[in-house]
């Protein structure tokens, strides 16, 4: 008896180690990919921003042109996700 209670000890220990480890793993992929994100965003808006001074564009319509992009960017982005999670 007392040796399945020790073992239940155990198991219910790790498993509690086990989701906190995954939970702070989590944590830091989230932070990775929302740096990520962050950067694409910021190369993208570099990209219009040179693209548009090259081609002697208005601000605005390269502003606009570099949020058309960054919407297509996330709503790519957030189609993959849905596609990967749907299969698991």
């Amino acid at each position: 008896m007392i040796g399945d209670a020790a073992q239940r000890l155990v198991d219910v220990s790790l498993n509690d180690w086990l989701a906190s480890v995954q939970a702070e793993q989590g944590s830091l992929n989230k932070e990775e990919l929302s740096r990520g994100n962050d950067l694409a965003q910021d190369k993208l808006d570099k990209y219009f921003e040179t693209w548009g001074k090259e081609h002697h564009v208005r601000p605005d319509l390269a502003q606009a042109a570099a949020g058309e992009a960054g919407q297509s960017y996330v709503s790519g982005r957030q189609i993959a996700y849905e596609a990967l999670r749907s299969r698991t």
